[in-house]
């Protein structure tokens, strides 16, 4: 009789077994899903963090481009303007560049003989571009624009689409 009444406790810890069998691999699961949560948390809160900087700069060009005290420079389908210590560089009339080539600025610093690179761009399907060169426009003295291979280049290798030389400020 003694060994009847045993079944059902032997019944009981196998089921408490197998349920907590089951629990730790939930847990297990759930605890991966958390830390891939987590690893997805960071990475969007870089990259919002990355788009309030971009929206940042493009508010401060939107405001210095459309600012009737920013400096302009007509160039072929666009202008250079000067703000402060920012140049922008706005087409409004670039053509597709051919395939494989994209626009490259170019800046001048003011008493040197060598174009320092700026950006690669392409223009918009209106042939519509805004871009911020990194050049201080207190110290520099031209900027230049030209078709180079895709992922640009050191220095210029080709005559220069459009060039403009900025006056005192």
């Amino acid at each position: 009789m003694k060994k009847a009444a045993a079944w059902p406790a032997y019944l009981v810890a196998a089921a408490c077994f197998a349920i907590a069998l089951i629990s730790s691999i939930a847990n297990i699961s759930l605890l991966g899903e958390l830390k891939q949560t987590q690893r997805q948390i960071v990475t969007l809160s870089e990259r919002s963090r990355v788009l309030a900087r971009e929206l940042v700069n493009e508010r401060i060009a939107l405001s210095d481009v459309l600012d009737s005290h920013a400096h302009r420079y007509p160039v072929a389908g666009g202008e250079v303007i000067t703000h402060g210590m920012r140049i922008y560089l706005a087409i409004h009339a670039l053509p597709e560049p051919p395939r494989g080539k994209v626009y490259q600025a170019w800046t001048l610093e003011k008493g040197s003989t060598k174009m320092s690179a700026s950006p690669t761009f392409l223009p918009d399907a209106r042939g519509v571009a805004l871009i911020i060169l990194n050049a201080d426009a207190q110290s520099t003295s031209e900027v230049a624009v030209t078709l180079e291979p895709e992922g640009g280049s050191r220095e210029p290798t080709s005559k220069p689409l459009m060039d403009v030389t900025l006056g005192p400020q």
